[in-house]
């Protein structure tokens, strides 16, 4: 048995922990470049929805990332319309508007109607080879690498030290211009803030830090050149599907459920949707920026393409298997307010 039939998820889910570190350290030695600074190998175990995943989890260059196990009978893709969803999902909430009006290729309210559109704006069901990989666990702005974490209150950085110095004095001007009194009444802190080919920064949710990057303006085609210059590849959309979903029979990865305002499952449902997948990647679910991939042209994730109050039309851009109608052309300029790259080690002979 070669080392890459070893790595596929059927026969990893049964070795033990010490198997697992041997055949793992074998990875690192014969796939990842030894130019490589690797830390913080640590086991981890990720569940989500029932399916558990034991793997390792680590920094490449100080920037996280996981393991994948492969699978050789992954089955991908989505023609089930509304099979295995509820009224909660597929019927208008009471604050809708009219889904009649808003859809100019049915009525969305017609069951048939409904199951065709969902199909139609999903992948199509195929049974496909994941091979192993190392995937970046946060897919980064397109055109950006990562620094670190800027905290507002303390005015610390955590991270690039020396990069983050580069861009300091105008990072901290953007956040904390000279404003008139009548200014600072509608001043707030900016969400982003890019400037071009020099720092990117991004507001981490819910807290006063920020994600700082270094930017370099980018077409789709120069940024999958630099990707590969730097000994990482892009996923594919098969491989970006299978690390989202685990290639499990759902629409979206933690199941069909959509109704985070219910009072019971709410709570749990909103953790298990913007939290750890079970690979432990994350990823991004406010529906406003369009994930990279391999395969030219083809984006994951995006805006909804109808906002008509039925949860499972405004939400299906979070769907394991959407696949937008728009291709994206080589050679356009890359905003990092709108596309996102996620990094990969493909391990292959």
């Amino acid at each position: 048995m070669n080392i890459i039939d070893q790595l596929d998820w059927s026969y990893w889910k049964r070795l033990n922990e010490k198997d697992k570190r041997t055949l793992f350290s074998q990875v690192l030695m014969y796939f990842v470049n030894p130019l490589m600074r690797l830390t913080d190998i640590e086991l981890k175990e990720f569940e989500l929805y029932g399916i558990k995943c034991q793997t390792f989890e680590l920094l490449i260059d100080e920037e996280p990332f996981v393991f994948i196990p492969g699978n050789q009978d992954a089955i991908l893709g989505w023609n089930l319309g509304v099979k295995g969803l509820s009224l909660l999902e597929t019927a208008p909430q009471k604050n809708a508007q009219n889904p009649q009006q808003l859809s100019d290729q049915a009525n969305l309210l017609d069951t048939h109607a409904l199951a065709e559109y969902i199909n139609q704006y999903t992948s199509e069901l195929r049974k496909v080879v994941i091979p192993p990989m190392l995937v970046q666990k946060f897919a980064l702005p397109a055109g950006t690498n990562y620094l670190g974490i800027y905290d507002t209150i303390t005015g610390g950085f955590h991270g690039a030290a020396d990069q983050f110095a580069t861009f300091e004095a105008e990072i901290k001007t953007a956040l904390f211009p000279q404003l008139t009194p009548a200014e600072s009444l509608s001043w707030s802190f900016p969400v982003t803030k890019l400037v071009k080919n020099r720092w990117y920064i991004e507001q981490v949710p819910t807290t006063d830090n920020y994600y700082v990057f270094s930017h370099e303006e980018q077409s789709y085609a120069s940024l999958r050149n630099s990707v590969r210059k730097k000994n990482f590849d892009l996923l594919t959309e098969d491989q970006w599907e299978y690390v989202n979903g685990a290639g499990s029979r759902r629409l979206f990865r933690w199941g069909n459920e959509l109704n985070v305002n219910d009072l019971y499952r709410g709570k749990k449902l909103k953790v298990m949707m913007h939290g750890e997948n079970m690979f432990g990647l994350i990823f991004d679910t406010r529906m406003a920026r369009f994930e990279l991939t391999e395969d030219p042209g083809v984006v994951k994730l995006g805006p909804a393409l109808e906002s008509c109050g039925i949860p499972v039309v405004d939400k299906l851009p979070l769907s394991t298997y959407y696949r937008p109608n728009d291709l994206l052309a080589a050679e356009k300029v890359l905003d990092p307010a709108e596309y996102l790259y996620r990094k990969a080690i493909i391990v292959k002979i």
